[in-house]
């Protein structure tokens, strides 16, 4: 499934180029990617003697580990598979002389990423990006954190998260943060919840009230739901005598879950005519051409910058990534724009630049606690097609 590596030479490589330096300062034009301006960066480090286990992508000094689980069942090797690609075509637009990337498999285990993350320290690796999943980013944070490497991991589960031990994913709090302070600013404050049981759904509802409270709005109700029909039309049901009063119905699932709870609501008699619909991201696999949708809004990554990286992307791999796969993407175009300012610099302070990083992603920054706040743009459903209503931040304050 990955291509091996071929050096590109000519006009493909000016043009790969080309997109690199507009992908890294369109989004902000002050800040450059990787560190702030004016930063004073020690000269280049040597590189190491060590030879390195696991595929090796780049030619630099310095060393930076990249842990996937290549060999995991399930669908996690097709996400592994696609962002080793991803890291491979950021690397060809940085310049393979930026650093040396060692690829090591986990295996999707345990104990895979703590033996891959041991390798990692034994080879002195930089920087260690990855691994995937939760447990995985526990297992190797455990090695890597005593001794003192930091790491970029891509969990979305933020208890993994501490200082060193990054998260360069995308966090469901800053989703739902986003469309209901973007609902509440245009004077949507009443509003009711119905989101699925377990953890994200904990989340769409604490956020979502904590965002609300703080802009005098309310959360009039909130009910849950399985993924079975007598479920779901219970929550609906519970649901009626709030959505009278509501001015939106927050709907952060995806798949056919809206759409199935917006036909609830109109068999028991609600109108709807008068109220909004909010999603997030988990929209992207919803039917946006039902008419029952239209004139909803979400929130979700800046599609323009998403599509110009998986149109790289397709014409260098025949294929169509995930959004998974941009933020390796994303991490290895920054940890090589670092390393061409040394060694020194990939250091837990420059990835907690306040002003943030510019990638495929959007404008993203690492806090100090290892989460990450990322730039949200909002759509509107129009058409059966997303329209952009409200632009993604290309930058942050600097606070």
């Amino acid at each position: 499934m990955i291509q091996a590596f071929a050096a590109r030479c000519g006009m493909m490589s000016l043009a790969l180029t080309a997109f690199a330096t507009l992908l890294l300062s369109a989004c902000a034009p002050s800040v450059p990617y990787g560190l702030p301006s004016g930063r004073s960066l020690p000269p280049p480090a040597t590189g190491t003697q060590i030879p390195a286990e696991g595929e090796v992508i780049g030619t630099g000094d310095i060393r930076v580990a990249l842990l996937l689980p290549l060999s995991a069942e399930g669908n996690g090797a097709q996400v592994a598979a696609e962002m080793k690609n991803a890291a491979q075509l950021a690397l060809e637009h940085s310049g393979l002389d930026a650093l040396e990337l060692v690829i090591k498999d986990t295996g999707g285990t345990e104990a895979g990423a703590a033996a891959a993350a041991q390798s990692a320290a034994r080879e002195r690796a930089a920087l260690v990006l990855g691994p995937l999943f939760a447990a995985n980013v526990r297992a190797a944070g455990s090695v890597l954190a005593p001794q003192g490497i930091t790491t970029i991991a891509f969990s979305s589960d933020r208890s993994v998260a501490a200082p060193g031990i990054y998260l360069n994913s995308y966090l469901p709090e800053g989703l739902v943060r986003r469309i209901i302070s973007h609902a509440a600013s245009r004077g949507l404050k009443k509003v009711v919840a119905i989101v699925p049981n377990g953890p994200a759904g904990d989340i769409d509802e604490n956020v979502a009230r904590a965002t609300l409270e703080s802009a005098g709005g309310s959360l009039l109700a909130v009910t849950r739901y399985d993924y079975d029909n007598a479920s779901m039309q219970r929550a609906v049901q519970e649901a009626a005598l709030a959505a009278h009063e509501a001015d939106a119905i927050f709907l952060p699932d995806g798949g056919n879950s809206p759409s199935a709870i917006v036909a609830a609501l109109r068999t028991l008699g609600i109108d709807l005519s008068g109220k909004r619909l909010l999603g997030t991201g988990q929209w992207a696999s919803v039917n946006l051409s039902d008419p029952a949708l239209q004139g909803a809004w979400f929130s979700d990554t800046d599609h323009a910058r998403m599509n110009r990286y998986w149109m790289f992307y397709r014409q260098r791999f025949g294929r169509e990534p995930s959004v998974t796969s941009a933020l390796a993407y994303d991490s290895v175009i920054l940890a090589a724009t670092l390393a061409r300012r040394g060694e020194a610099a990939l250091t837990q302070a420059s990835l907690q630049a306040p002003t943030g990083f510019a990638g495929a992603t959007g404008a993203f920054r690492f806090l100090p606690d290892g989460t990450t706040e990322r730039g949200y743009a909002v759509y509107e459903v129009i058409d059966g097609a997303a329209r952009l209503i409200s632009p993604a931040p290309t930058s942050f304050t600097g606070t």
